[in-house]
């Protein structure tokens, strides 16, 4: 009798506690979809997890296409995650957390690009059974073990952004990482508006900022050939320098300058820039300088935001 009763007691606590861990910790499985907010507007977003033993394995939709996540952790609701970002400027890591509640997974996401602190929201819905997955998702969850051909790699879509005069017109919120130059003082920051001319290639730039406690304006002139992918980057700094380089935007997602040596208080000073798209309402600006024939080293980098997104 007494046997009866623990066996009894045993399976009452199984039910209580340790089944409805199990079910919750289970329901984190399969595939989510929503959207990301962030400052610069709203993206649809999917993210898949798949329970293997123990531990977890999922994805997350970026800018530039499919994530793997790493470093999953599930404790009671809370989910934390880590994702990896390529970048031109180096690899990003972007933390995730996530509350899991019922069918909904709310989170945030968070990354520090050069020192500016950059935070998103997540909102997900679970998806119905049977719901198609993308491509590169489908790629991620297949069994290895399966017979047959082994599928192919699916190749990370890239940010289609139109390589047009277009995105740039409007107003940019900026910040400035680095160090001091003659091309501007650090850190900086301020609005970078851009209006388009009449001749449609081409756009006129000014800039109101302030660095190290001073106002400061600038202003620039940018013309872009569609046909050619070409760009010409005309700049009067507030220091008095001024740059005339050439951009190649053949690539949806990247500008490289061309920039000349000049001339600044008897030195010769060549800037390096690459513009990286990093969605249609923000670019990052990564330069680095070479002093008197010197190696290039980093001399700074900066995030564009859209103030008013169209």
């Amino acid at each position: 009798m007494r046997k009866i009763y623990i066996i009894s007691a045993l399976i009452l606590f199984t039910a209580i506690f340790i089944a409805p861990i199990q079910a919750q910790t289970s329901s984190l499985s399969g595939r989510w979809e929503g959207k990301t907010v962030s400052p610069q507007g709203e993206r649809p977003t999917t993210a898949t997890f798949k329970q293997e033993g123990g531990n977890y394995t999922g994805s997350i939709s970026g800018t530039r296409g499919d994530m793997a996540l790493k470093d999953i952790k599930v404790e009671g609701d809370k989910i934390t995650a880590k994702a990896e970002l390529e970048t031109p400027q180096g690899a990003l890591t972007i933390n995730y957390s996530f509350a899991l509640q019922g069918d909904g997974l709310k989170g945030t996401g968070s990354l520090n690009f050069g020192g500016n602190p950059i935070t998103f929201d997540i909102e997900l819905k679970r998806a119905a059974e049977g719901a198609t997955a993308t491509p590169s998702t489908a790629a991620s969850t297949t069994n290895p073990t399966r017979q047959g051909p082994r599928p192919q790699r699916t190749q990370v879509a890239q940010p289609q952004q139109k390589q047009s005069i277009d995105f740039f017109v409007g107003e940019w919120s900026f910040k400035f990482i680095g160090r001091e130059s003659p091309f501007g003082a650090a850190p900086r920051e301020g609005v970078a508006t851009f209006t388009k001319n009449t001749d449609g290639k081409s756009v006129n730039g000014a800039v109101a900022g302030n660095a190290d406690g001073k106002a400061y304006k600038e202003t620039s002139v940018i013309t872009f050939d569609e046909a050619t992918k070409k760009m010409t980057f005309s700049e009067k700094l507030t220091s008095g320098v001024k740059l005339q380089s050439e951009g190649d935007w053949g690539s949806p997602i990247a500008i490289k300058f061309t920039i000349p040596p000049v001339k600044f208080n008897g030195q010769s000073l060549q800037l390096k820039r690459t513009i990286s798209i990093v969605s249609p309402h923000s670019f990052a600006v990564l330069e680095e300088l070479s002093e008197d024939g010197g190696p290039f080293v980093r001399l700074g980098n900066a995030i564009f935001s859209k103030v008013k997104p169209k």
